[in-house]
């Protein structure tokens, strides 16, 4: 015969022998924490947790855009003209019988963006490449346009921080290397490696590596934990959570929430924080005017010379625009906690001087 099969607990003698484990768990070290003594219980039951899952790819923007690189001027002369550009666009879609419609035009940082009301075809791209390409205004010769994509990031470990002359490797080196290694073939690089040595004494480095890549990551699990030929050592791909930074906002200039977010009623100067873009200063900022009842008089700045003045930055006070990489806030955009301890100082800041005012007043 064989044994008897152990009978089934039910859920309230589970949980009180659960329990009792954890008592005695917690008897025999005092010192532990709580959530460390349930993670041994759960261990001793064979439930250990899995490690937690990376998110190496982020979200790119709606693909009912086009992105379409060019430079400022080019820029500035497109938008000028948007509402002219869409009606045309859209005469020549309606022309080949294209389902899409162009909605709006924006400018970014590198060219403009293009909204459609649905996701536009490979045709589409092309009749958007031979318009742009057709005016002959443009200075721009690359226009491409291209759907939003995302993004995803990578680190690559076991690779020398010096070549062979003792000098440290640079990214045009580590982009050389990676174009000549067939694992990197089908991969289009956002931004160009960052070459970090891995501590302050070591001879090795950690190349960070950020891919365009679709939303669930197709790109980079073709190359996570790969490894390839870097000279002479053995080089390996690994996955990094994704670290989007503090976003600063594009309208008001300030730290800790994206454009869309803003609160602003309307857009602020870069230079001088006031009510109108950088490239209307010299027209519409008090500095730039002349006013006589000044002591000295001020003059007022002659059209086509840059503003004379300089101004302290919106967020350090430094002299510098609000955007500029000189700024701390810039150092420390992907230092969250940084931000959080210049946020808190900020508003003791303006507390203490609603205080004082009202103080003021009341003597």
């Amino acid at each position: 015969m064989g044994k008897a099969k152990p009978a089934n607990k039910s859920f309230v003698q589970a949980a009180r022998c659960n329990a009792k484990n954890i008592l005695k768990l917690r008897e025999a070290f005092l010192k532990l924490p709580t959530k460390k003594i349930i993670e041994m219980n759960n261990v001793g039951l064979g439930k250990s947790s899995s490690k937690p899952k990376l998110q190496i790819t982020t979200k790119g923007p709606s693909r009912k855009n086009v992105l379409l690189p060019m430079n400022a001027s080019d820029r500035k002369s497109i938008l000028n003209a948007a509402n002219t550009h869409i009606g045309q666009i859209n005469g020549l879609l309606k022309s080949y019988k294209s389902h899409i419609n162009i909605d709006c035009i924006r400018e970014t940082d590198t060219g403009i963006m293009v909204t459609t009301n649905s996701v536009a075809s490979t045709s589409d791209l092309s009749l958007l490449e031979k318009y742009f390409k057709g005016l002959g205004d443009l200075e721009s010769k690359d226009i491409s346009p291209r759907l939003p994509q995302s993004k995803s990031f990578l680190k690559i470990l076991g690779v020398p921080y010096f070549d062979n002359d003792l000098t440290p490797i640079n990214s045009a080196q580590v982009e050389a290397i990676l174009s000549n290694t067939h694992i990197f073939n089908n991969i289009i690089m956002s931004l160009h490696p960052r070459v970090i040595r891995a501590s302050k004494n070591s001879d090795m480095a950690v190349i960070w590596v950020d891919i365009w890549d679709s939303q669930n990551g197709t790109k980079a699990k073709t190359v996570l934990n790969r490894s390839f030929n870097f000279g002479h050592h053995i080089a390996t791909i690994r996955g990094i959570s994704m670290n989007l930074g503090v976003p600063q906002c594009h309208n008001c200039w300030k730290w800790g929430y994206t454009t869309f977010a803003c609160r602003a009623h309307g857009s602020k100067c870069q230079k001088c924080g006031g009510p109108h873009k950088l490239e209307h200063h010299r027209e519409l900022a008090w500095c730039c005017k002349g006013n006589s009842k000044t002591n000295p008089p001020r003059l007022e700045t002659k059209k086509g010379e840059p503003c004379p003045y300089s101004f302290k930055c919106i967020n350090c006070k430094e002299d510098h625009l609000a955007d500029d990489y000189k700024c701390p806030f810039w150092k420390h955009c992907f230092n969250r906690e940084w931000h959080s301890k210049k946020a808190i100082e900020l508003r003791e800041i303006q507390a203490n001087s609603i205080c004082s005012s009202v103080s003021g007043h009341k003597l």
